[in-house]
């Protein structure tokens, strides 16, 4: 527990109207990207298959005894079917939708969108802890916290929504993020925003995570309500979730050739002398492509190539970090969508910048060749 002085002797930028704080030493900060991305390519490289763009449709429920032991039979928007011993029910703010498919125990989820700015690495030393203000019943309230990366990020709100992918920003949610935060740390000027964006929580009626099996229905298994800290329990989850599995009968040998390891190169981060030979080793790290972060060709087609390669700009970013500067892609945006389209072999045409529909170009306005 400390007192005002406390507080301000940690964070000189925090309101000089702070009472008093708890301080959680064994708090951190990660980059949840990464941690995703992480978990999602060990999964691909020790025989996982991915099926994006794929969205379930139906789900039959087979009577026992059924061929190769399944008991479902899932059906997708490809029209792929796949037969399953087991489901699990991850699907966020759609999990309602896929246990109320073939169980008559109603599950409802309620989603709720949270609205944060994204400020540049100028402002990333103001603070050197997340702090967070009282939280309410709507969450744990508006944050201030310093990223992985160096840049400042404020919020979120906490508002219901009706359509469980509601992710986009309000001019209400920013005015209520701006003036809450400013209880934190006075000092940021808003107009320096470089990225606002939103993220939709899913929430239940229920106080706490919902594992654990769907109520009469044999081998599915519900990972829904996973609200805050989330993230940091998710490997925690993952183990429960093998022993509930385990306990409906699916039987796990464990990969003897495991590799927990991940090698990603930084340039950036690397000394002159390894910068240079790795420029000798492959001259495409020694073309900046995205100036804010320095990151470079090499970089980005080793995350093209990666165990589970992106098809889009916002895709590479997460990987690369290219566009998270402060033109967020003005510059690099152009190149980068070039150096997928060889990369991937299809057309420029054919980029989008995040989900189904958001492509960047749309057609040819010029003809002719340049001289």
């Amino acid at each position: 527990e400390l007192d005002a002085a406390e507080v301000r002797a940690l964070e000189p930028h925090a309101s000089p109207h702070v009472r008093g704080g708890l301080l959680a030493e064994t708090g951190a900060i990660c980059d949840p990207y990464e941690v995703a991305l992480f978990s999602a390519e060990q999964a691909a490289l020790h025989g996982t298959a991915f099926r994006f763009n794929e969205r379930v449709v139906s789900v039959e429920r087979l009577a026992a005894g059924s061929p190769s032991s399944a008991r479902y039979l899932l059906s997708t928007s490809t029209g792929a079917r796949y037969a399953a011993r087991a489901v699990v029910n991850a699907a966020g703010v759609f999990a309602d939708e896929l246990n109320n498919a073939v169980s008559a125990h109603r599950l409802r989820i309620a989603a709720r969108r949270g609205e944060y700015c994204l400020y540049d690495s100028e402002y990333g030393p103001l603070f050197s802890h997340t702090v967070f203000q009282a939280p309410s019943s709507a969450g744990k309230g508006v944050l201030v916290t310093p990223t992985v990366h160096g840049n400042l990020i404020v919020g979120p709100n906490a508002v219901d929504v009706s359509a469980p992918d509601s992710r986009e920003n309000t001019l209400s949610g920013m005015d209520f993020v701006a003036e809450t935060s400013r209880k934190s740390v006075p000092s940021v000027d808003f107009r320096q925003s470089i990225r606002n964006f939103a993220g939709v929580r899913a929430n239940t009626s229920e106080n706490d995570f919902i594992i654990r099996p769907a109520k009469n229905m044999p081998r599915m298994l519900h990972i829904a309500g996973i609200k805050s800290p989330g993230l940091s329990a998710a490997p925690a989850i993952a183990e429960y979730a093998v022993e509930l599995l385990e306990s409906m009968g699916i039987t796990f040998e464990k990969k003897e050739n495991w590799n927990g390891k991940r090698e990603q190169i930084r340039f950036k981060q690397l000394s002159d002398e390894e910068k240079a030979a790795l420029i000798a080793k492959d001259p495409r790290y020694g073309r900046v492509i995205c100036r804010c972060e320095t990151i470079t060709e090499g970089e980005i087609v080793a995350a093209i190539h990666s165990p589970i390669p992106p098809c889009s700009l916002d895709g590479i970013k997460r990987r690369a970090g290219s566009g998270m500067g402060r033109c967020q892609g003005g510059f690099c945006g152009p190149r980068v969508l070039d150096i997928l389209a060889r990369e991937l072999g299809c057309s420029p045409l054919d980029i989008q910048q995040d989900g189904d529909g958001t492509y960047i170009l749309i057609g040819t306005t010029k003809g002719g060749t340049l001289a």
